[in-house]
């Protein structure tokens, strides 16, 4: 590695300097209201998309411990981004929680004292507040779910970052816009704050990059990121955001060569997108994927580091590739994702 390539001021950078200056104030009243889940999410679900189920919007959170609310669920306040503020709770008595992000037991005193302080944080005069359900992911890997945010430049997904939240620091890993693994060292660096995590293919991928580049065309903006989830029942939507704040705080920093293609994006160049980007949304649902149980264990196994987890998912594309004519978009998805799998078995078997 050279000294440098990863050292690009945001003054030198289309993309690093609006992200900055989304992060100051928000370009256009749109992109300020979306920002907000509170708008975000209806508006998403009116476009045929799933979205958290909403429990309720609080403007005080005194009576929280006296609502009717299930054992386990999130609170968020609806003016916030980059998962700050966020709360999965897990009630253990009357007025009893244990927090599963900050790994506390807490009253729902301790709380709303909590919640409010952040709330000042985003300078928010009158706060409200989401109670809505805990998604379930599909990899089942500990209480939170992990984040997959797809870098979006009007209808192209330029970056897919990764991010597990169970651990502390968090584990860390990115995919170029096509879910291929990058590598830590050539394209991006971690900050202290991070570990490197084991890349893991969501189960519904197809289906979530089809939502991210439409979800983008909506944003009003040459960049966002389309914070999704990926659940037993397919892709959920999370946010959109402007200012990610693992590239404003430079939690990764990307290479130079990362750099100058986001900025050609930003533009409008950059590579056409390839023949699979435009595949109807029903033929990506119609594709067939590992039962739960098998995908759970297959790339939970991989993302702890076994090459054979890996090596049975790119099997199992691989023999429903060979099934399909080989010039339908199904053969075309199932090689795709055999071969997306087979990169992240030799990278383990190399890591050896």
């Amino acid at each position: 590695m050279q000294a440098g390539e990863f050292n690009r001021s945001r003054s030198n950078s289309v993309f690093l300097s609006f992200v900055a200056e989304e992060f100051r104030e928000r370009g256009t009243a749109r992109r300020a209201a979306l920002a907000q889940k509170i708008v975000s999410h209806p508006f998403v679900a009116s476009l045929g998309m799933k979205v958290p189920q909403r429990l309720g919007v609080l403007d005080d959170l005194s009576g929280l411990a006296d609502m009717d609310l299930p054992d386990l669920f999130v609170l968020k306040l609806a003016k916030s981004w980059s998962s700050r503020g966020v709360m999965i709770l897990e009630r253990t008595g009357y007025n009893k929680y244990f927090d599963h992000m900050a790994l506390e037991n807490l009253s729902s005193e301790a709380i709303k004292h909590l919640q409010e302080d952040k709330a000042a944080s985003f300078a928010s005069a009158s706060p409200s507040w989401i109670i809505e359900e805990l998604v379930h992911h599909t990899l089942g890997l500990g209480a939170i779910p992990f984040d997959y945010k797809f870098y979006c430049f009007r209808g192209r997904v330029g970056l897919v970052v990764q991010i597990d939240r169970n651990t502390g620091p968090v584990k860390i890993a990115l995919f170029d816009g096509d879910f291929k693994p990058l590598k830590l060292g050539r394209d991006y660096v971690l900050a202290e704050t991070a570990r490197p995590g084991q890349p893991v293919i969501p189960l519904h991928a197809p289906e979530m990059l089809w939502w991210a580049q439409r979800l983008s065309l909506e944003a009003d903006s040459p960049f966002v990121s389309v914070d999704l989830l990926d659940s037993p029942q397919g892709p959920i939507f999370g946010e959109f955001t402007y200012s990610p704040g693992g590239t404003h705080r430079r939690i990764f920093t990307f290479s130079h060569a990362m750099l100058d293609r986001f900025d050609s994006l930003m533009s409008g160049g950059g590579n056409m997108p390839d023949q699979l980007s435009g595949t109807l949304l029903e033929v990506r649902r119609a594709l067939v994927h590992p039962d739960g149980l098998s995908y759970r264990a297959w790339a939970g196994f991989a993302y702890a580091g076994g090459a054979r987890g890996a090596e049975r998912l790119h099997s199992f594309y691989k023999d429903l590739a060979t099934a399909e004519d080989e010039a339908g978009d199904r053969h075309l998805w199932y090689r795709h994702l055999g071969a997306r799998w087979a990169g992240i078995r030799d990278r383990l078997r190399q890591a050896k």
